[in-house]
């Protein structure tokens, strides 16, 4: 058994735990709670709010109650991103994870209010982190940043601005190459919450105050795009005859399944620099846990 996996074995119920306590409280109305409950709890491997408690757990911090709530905001964000994007305006998905999608059980209206309802929510529960504990265990800088980080990650400068361009691809509006298809979409679109999940580990992990510190916090930035990039080329490489079949511009269909296979290389030995990086700069570090996240690209090439 891999680092990772009793990462995940001891982790991911608390993940659950948390997300279903915390959507519990989320409104007084229970039809409200029991669709967003629907789109967060239906599945999903949590690799954002794990990969922000592993870079934790790699800086040898403890993870606290407050960081694993903290941590678990994120996968509200992208819930509610996954709810947006099966949209009929969108990619008109009736089914996430083999289930039907929260439009096509709960309709379009509700669907886009589920969303709306999880993004503002994800504010809510960084900015509560603290809540019921004797002593602030985030200091109130450390979540205004982590705040300000997941309102650009997440919004026009990152994931919202990638799923336009991804729409323009979608709707064959754009002469697509693959700089665009990569610095356009995919940079935006899926590694920017996951750099922000790395990034969110390393503030966590009081890794901002000096100059060396704030040089680790751009390794962690780093890492986690590198590794959004690789992850987002294998999709595609494993969707590649279905994209075929929806006339969707992937990485594959533009450089070919071997150019791209060289492009996905080059981004998991970019986000193995990073740690390399980490190590040389922190000699505390642990990266196991981190080279298991790569491992787990390498793993299905």
């Amino acid at each position: 058994m891999t680092n990772l996996k009793k990462f995940q074995t001891e982790w991911l119920p608390k993940i659950n735990q948390q997300l279903e306590a915390d959507l519990s409280d989320v409104s007084t109305d229970d039809d409200l709670v029991a669709m967003m409950k629907y789109a967060v709890l239906n599945g999903g491997k949590r690799l954002r709010p794990l990969m922000t408690l592993a870079v934790v757990d790699s800086f040898g911090k403890q993870i606290t109650p407050s960081i694993l709530k903290v941590a678990t905001a994120i996968e509200w964000i992208h819930s509610y991103s996954l709810v947006h994007d099966d949209l009929p305006a969108m990619d008109n998905d009736m089914f996430r994870r083999g289930k039907p999608s929260v439009h096509a059980l709960y309709g379009e209206s509700n669907a886009i209010l589920v969303g709306d309802a999880l993004l503002t929510g994800a504010f809510n529960v960084i900015a509560t982190a603290n809540d019921n504990l004797e002593t602030n265990d985030i200091s109130d800088k450390k979540l205004l940043s982590i705040v300000q980080n997941l309102s650009r990650e997440s919004g026009g400068s990152g994931m919202v601005l990638g799923q336009i361009y991804d729409m323009d691809n979608h709707n064959n509006e754009q002469n697509i190459d693959d700089k665009w298809l990569i610095n356009n979409v995919y940079t935006m679109k899926t590694s920017a919450l996951l750099r922000f999940s790395a990034l969110t580990g390393a503030i966590l992990s009081d890794q901002h105050t000096s100059d060396t510190e704030r040089s680790i916090k751009e390794m962690m930035y780093n890492f986690g795009e590198n590794f959004g990039l690789a992850f987002q080329i294998q999709d595609d490489l494993d969707d590649y005859a279905q994209d075929q079949l929806e006339d969707i511009n992937s990485l594959p269909h533009l450089l070919g399944v071997t150019g791209a296979k060289s492009v996905l290389e080059k981004h998991l030995s970019l986000a193995q620099k990073s740690l390399d990086d980490t190590v040389k700069q922190n000699k505390q570090f642990n990266r196991n846990l981190l080279d298991d996240f790569i491992n787990l690209i390498g793993d299905k090439k």
